[in-house]
């Protein structure tokens, strides 16, 4: 487990250039992309130390392993007791040393779960982690998922209230993060346990204006001078040479052309109905005036 480190220095996050990655040390951001740090990345302190070395990630935060490990263990001892009214399956359980593995399953599962805000969106990962009877042949793999911060709708808080098989209180607040694809009671993402959700929801919700703003500045530069060296969404080579540098005779900045041509029109209807935001549609139109332009100065030559 890293160790705590003092509050980051704002001038970490404003001397880096925009195509460096960050520095970690011990669980801790020492350095990151100044376009890609919000303020309330500042003074942010964690533990967890899994995802050090990961250029990408601009923040951690823990879990509360200890109060999860209690709640979901107390949630287990009850559902077993509870299948005594059903001897058969009370009766397998005990067979297969459920009572003995319990508390085991419940720490190996709590403690290989971990999360990040990255650049791209929210990181969740349950890493690698032994089930069952603890054998190699019953581990469970490495899995993650990433929700792009331009495809979140919603991220709220459950709060804790209540209790579960009536005894057990309910003290894990639960973070419920919806896109456009979810919703109701599906969730694209549920996390629970997190010490600070509070902090974790206001980073998410300054990531997603952060690329909003970075989705107008496109907008309102004409094109791709807005993105980062390397992260631009059209070829620099099509904005600057109309595309020869891909095919020599210009006939793939042409075919480019028209499909830009198309995605604009699309858009443009779109956007009349009220179904797209108008930046996006400008964003694409002036990518598209920038080749028409070019087609216009080469047939002049």
């Amino acid at each position: 487990m890293g160790e705590m480190k003092a509050p980051l220095d704002r001038k970490a996050y404003t001397s880096v250039s925009t195509t460096t990655g960050g520095e970690y040390e011990g669980g801790r951001l020492l350095t990151a992309p100044a376009h890609q740090a919000p303020p309330e990345t500042n003074d942010m302190i964690w533990d967890d130390d899994f995802f050090d070395g990961d250029s990408e990630v601009l923040a951690v935060f823990d879990f509360d392993y200890v109060t999860m490990e209690d709640f979901y263990t107390s949630t287990g001892w009850a559902y077993l007791l509870g299948t005594m009214i059903y001897p058969p399956v009370f009766v397998l359980a005990v067979a297969g040393l459920t009572p003995c593995f319990l508390k085991r399953n419940v720490q190996w599962n709590v403690r290989a779960q971990h999360v990040a805000i990255t650049r791209d969106g929210i990181r969740f990962v349950r890493d690698r982690r032994k089930t069952c009877w603890g054998l190699p042949c019953t581990d469970a793999g490495r899995s993650s998922k990433t929700v792009p911060f331009d495809k979140i709708t919603d991220c709220d808080i459950e709060e804790p209230a209540g209790a579960t098989c009536i005894c057990i209180k309910n003290v894990l607040a639960t973070v419920n993060i919806d896109t456009a694809s979810s919703g109701g009671p599906q969730k694209e993402l549920r996390i629970s346990g997190l010490k600070d959700p509070h902090s974790f929801k206001k980073l998410v919700w300054a990531m997603k204006r952060l690329n909003a703003q970075q989705i107008a500045a496109v907008a309102s530069t004409g094109g791709a001078a807005a993105f980062p060296l390397g992260s631009s969404p059209v070829p620099a080579s099509i904005i600057r040479d109309g595309g020869d540098n891909a095919g020599g005779d210009g006939g793939d900045a042409a075919s480019v052309a028209v499909l830009l041509r198309e995605i604009r029109d699309e858009l443009r209807e779109l956007r009349k109905a009220g179904q797209v935001n108008g930046s996006v549609g400008a964003s694409v139109t002036s990518v598209v005036d920038g080749i028409e332009l070019h087609e216009v100065d080469k047939k002049g030559e």
